[in-house]
């Protein structure tokens, strides 16, 4: 049986999803966080958190956060850069654990249009510093840092900074349309490369121009053939329904195996 979250971007997402995810045994992944306008704004993080918790109140399923991604830049040479993005990774990781939440997502934002020789090895060494402490910190908390993939255009760039970092709390999120859209390598050698660390995928289909998150059954990845694999693993993943709307969402539930409804 597969073990599935939904989507939040906002507060009323939450009131309207539970109820969904209670009733086929799902869990919640919550963006509403990675709105850099609302960390911006203490006050509002905090009404938001006391909000949040009281919508989440009770709320037994699996419960994700997805962080602060817009320009953080975590390899930046600038160490003013670096200090913003930990800033924002922080107040992340400090909600995660109020809200009970067991991961939160972070991009790894790997510039895949830079053609320099030593980019990729100074980007993996200015990572490992950076996330060294960052894991050590989360690990304290019990929560897991979960690295996605964005424009990094093959799967062992992720698979050497999660070996070289060597906590057991930094694993990976893969997203499917992403590797789709920014690398060469087969959406198969991901799922293969990054088995051994894969948390949670997050699901959504491309028409191979645009990050258009579209219903599983929509555009150009077969998502039986990637759900088949991803459910022989050893551990198989959670999986996020990484999708706007709930008409999206309910188009996409008959291709996963799912509890009944109560």
């Amino acid at each position: 049986m597969d073990r599935i979250l939904f989507t939040t971007y906002s507060p009323e997402d939450i009131g309207r999803y539970r109820s969904q995810a209670e009733g086929l045994g799902a869990g919640l992944e919550c963006h509403v966080f990675a709105d850099p306008v609302l960390l911006s704004s203490n006050g509002s993080v905090e009404h938001t958190v006391q909000l949040l918790a009281g919508q989440l109140t009770g709320f037994a399923g699996t419960l994700g956060f997805h962080g602060a991604f817009y320009d953080m830049i975590s390899a930046s040479v600038d160490p003013e850069v670096v200090a913003l993005t930990l800033r924002r990774y922080r107040q992340g990781l400090h909600i995660t654990s109020q809200l009970g939440g067991e991961y939160i997502v972070f991009h790894a934002n790997y510039m895949g249009g830079w053609k320099l020789a030593n980019y990729r090895e100074g980007w993996q060494q200015r990572q490992v510093d950076f996330w060294r402490s960052f894991a050590a910190e989360a690990a304290s908390r019990g929560v897991y840092v979960l690295i996605e993939n964005m424009w990094a255009p093959e799967p062992a760039i992720l698979l050497d900074l999660l070996k070289a970092v060597d906590n057991p709390f930094m694993r990976a999120c893969f997203d499917v349309s992403h590797a789709a859209l920014y690398s060469p390598f087969a959406i198969g050698d991901w799922i293969e490369t990054l088995a051994p660390y894969l948390h949670v995928c997050h699901l959504n289909n491309t028409d191979g121009v645009t990050d258009s998150h579209l219903p599983l059954g929509t555009g150009l990845i077969d998502f039986a053939e990637v759900l088949a694999q991803l459910r022989a693993l050893p551990s198989p993943p959670l999986l996020t329904l990484e999708m706007p709307g709930w008409d999206i969402v309910s188009a996409s539930l008959p291709f996963l195996d799912l509890a009944p409804s109560s």
